[in-house]
């Protein structure tokens, strides 16, 4: 008689074991999967262990409970590999969840009756001795990264079930080499993984912020190449502050971050690059203010124009960028102060032109209603659309340039990955002549490079600058600076800004990465900010507006009684920067874990200190490590 540990592949509540154990007649391998009982239930589980039930007689007479037998068994062969098992627990832990959920994601799409293939002498001759994986941040960017590297092979969700099935026993029966893919090909069974690279590493598109679990992929990537030794490499346009100064430190041997373009790749070592191209024309900063002063009430600054103008004279190309989609961000009153919000989510309601007509639409929730004529508080006419948004950059460029023409990527006109090839193609061909585009131009930026646009022009960079988040600045930074990036000598960057004397945007004009991280990483140790801690946040969600302040305020207290330890800030519970989203009322407590490195961070030490206080949050709260956002 056998006693077989396993993980469930569901969600199970972390104040109970997340390693059940059961009785089976004989040894299951690891990475067996079966059927057990949990509760009034059944479960698929995946076999993590096995031993002999003689050699644990005394803990289980002790154990208080009686151990069931398995109820089924699915493949006695074993499905997931020993890595994958290592990085789920890994994970499980890390993340404070369900190690289970995390297996889930590892499994193929067709369990039951999977077979492993049996290989002839021919076939062990081709069987694949060092694997490489390449992660990418889209589905759009997959195709481009896929045509450098022969014979690779492909993983994303726009597969069908029996594609993905395909691919994933050729990378578990070692018949790939290549393989590119979006985040969730970090869980794929890899054999022999020598090369991990995440591309666009700072592109948010590589975590997981719309599904739980809430992971990184490069957490994921960087514990998957510890476990197989292999090499990881995190790619990207304008590195992030933590990743440049785990770098610096010299803490993470086995990781480098080098520049997303391949070819300026080459001999990195640091940023900003050195021996690089001659530098663009330097950027000119147009303060809007001066343009108000000056009677120009245009969204566009006079130096924009000008650029503009020369740009299209000479048959040449640009590029608008702006960070909001639709018309305007919102609408307001200006007699009586009333802005228009959802009614589920307390956020204001962005105004768009949805089939040629006017809509007020929740990009967080989807409602939609009709834009008011008249204030719906005071009944002023003087109600009037505030902000700019892609659809508003496309009309008044419209209206300026005679005869030009218009492409526009956002979400909007451009909503899935084939859609947005096709508008970046017509602008590689020249069959558009200003490209207007949202955050999504970044994952085309080597398309658009191509391209050779002779201006580029961000509309406002103030959009995420005020944000009450300690990102703000680095993503601010982030944008601009890689929007440089593009250009080559003699083209042109124009910067619109309300605020010409900020620094963070003086330094991302031009470029100069050392001066806004020095003042940055200061910044950041004052505050006891990445990398000098994890964040923690915890939110809570409810109906009752009431209710959701007073649980949060409780937990808070009861956080901060429990602890003892002086390098664990708490913060006191507040209302979410939106205090309402999809009919919930929205709380947040911030919870900073000294870390001074990286490598710390991800230590077992760590994680079990840490955890010892997460444990005493409730089931219903929201556990968030390394959070996008604060807000």
């Amino acid at each position: 008689m056998r006693i077989i540990d396993v993980i469930p592949l569901t969600k199970t509540p972390l104040a109970l074991p997340q390693i059940l154990s059961y009785f089976f007649s004989s040894n299951l391998p690891s990475g067996a999967v079966l059927i057990i009982p949990l509760g009034r239930r059944k479960e698929i589980a995946v076999v993590i262990d096995s031993h002999e039930a003689s050699d644990l007689k005394m803990e289980i007479k002790n154990a208080g409970y009686e151990l069931k037998p398995i109820t089924k068994i699915i493949n006695q062969e074993p499905i997931l590999t020993n890595q994958q098992i290592k990085l789920a627990m890994w994970l499980g832990q890390y993340y404070f969840c369900s190690p289970g959920i995390f297996a889930k994601m590892m499994m193929p799409k067709k369990i039951q009756n999977s077979k492993l293939k049996v290989k002839n002498d021919n076939a062990k001759s081709k069987i694949i001795k060092s694997q490489r994986l390449i992660l990418t941040p889209t589905i759009s960017s997959i195709q481009k990264f896929a045509d450098e590297y022969k014979n690779a092979i492909l993983w994303h969700s726009e597969l069908t079930k029996k594609q993905l099935n395909e691919t994933w026993w050729k990378i578990k029966n070692s018949e790939a080499q290549t393989i590119v893919g979006t985040r969730s090909a970090v869980f794929l069974p890899f054999t022999s993984l020598k090369k991990i690279v995440v591309e666009d590493k700072t592109n948010p598109s590589h975590r997981s912020w719309d599904m739980f679990p809430h992971y990184r992929v490069h957490e994921a990537a960087k514990k998957l190449a510890e476990i197989f030794g292999a090499k990881l490499i995190l790619k990207s346009e304008v590195p992030s502050v933590e990743s440049f100064y785990n770098d610096q430190e010299g803490r993470r041997q086995t990781v480098s971050e080098a520049p997303a373009s391949r070819e300026a790749g080459k001999g990195w070592r640091g940023w900003p690059r050195t021996n690089s191209l001659p530098a663009p024309k330097p950027a000119i900063i147009s303060d809007m203010r001066t343009e108000l002063k000056d009677g120009n009430f245009s969204i566009f600054s006079r130096d924009l124009q000008k650029a503009a103008k020369e740009t299209l004279a000479q048959k040449k190309q640009a590029v608008l960028f702006i960070n909001r989609r639709g018309l305007a961000n919102f609408v307001l009153c200006r007699d009586c102060g009333y802005i228009a919000k959802c009614k589920n989510c307390e956020a204001p309601l962005a105004h768009h032109l949805i089939n040629f007509q006017p809509i007020l639409f929740c990009h967080r929730c989807g409602h939609k209603e009709n834009p008011p004529s008249l204030c719906p508080q005071c009944k002023s006419y003087r109600i009037k659309a505030i902000g700019v948004g892609s659809q508003k950059v496309e009309m008044e460029a419209q209206k300026l340039f005679s005869q030009v023409r218009l492409a526009r990527l956002d979400n909007d006109n451009a909503p899935g990955a084939k859609d947005q090839q096709k508008i970046i193609e017509s602008f590689v061909k020249k069959e558009a002549d200003i490209l207007i585009a949202t955050q999504i131009i970044f994952s085309w930026m080597d398309e658009i490079k191509s391209a050779q646009p002779a201006m580029i022009g961000v509309i406002s960079a103030d959009t995420l600058l005020h944000l009450p988040d300690f990102q703000s600045g680095e993503r601010t930074f982030q944008i601009i600076a890689g929007l440089k990036n593009i250009l080559v000598p003699n083209q042109q960057l124009i910067v619109q800004t309300y605020n010409p004397e900020n620094l963070i945007i003086k330094h991302a004009a031009t470029g100069d990465w050392q001066s806004f991280y020095q003042e940055e990483i200061e910044t950041r140790q004052l505050l006891n900010y990445p990398p000098f801690s994890q964040i923690v946040k915890l939110t809570f969600r409810h109906r009752n507006p009431k209710k959701t302040g007073l649980e949060a305020k409780i937990l808070a207290a009861k956080l901060k009684q429990i602890n003892k330890k002086t390098d664990i800030e708490i913060s006191d519970a507040l209302p979410a920067f939106i205090v309402k989203e999809k009919g919930r009322y929205v709380w947040n407590i911030i919870i900073k874990f000294k870390a001074q490195s990286s490598k710390l961070k991800m230590s077992n030490e760590f994680l079990l200190g840490r955890n010892s206080l997460l444990q005493y949050v409730p089931s219903n709260w929201e556990i968030d490590v390394d959070p996008e956002s604060l807000l």
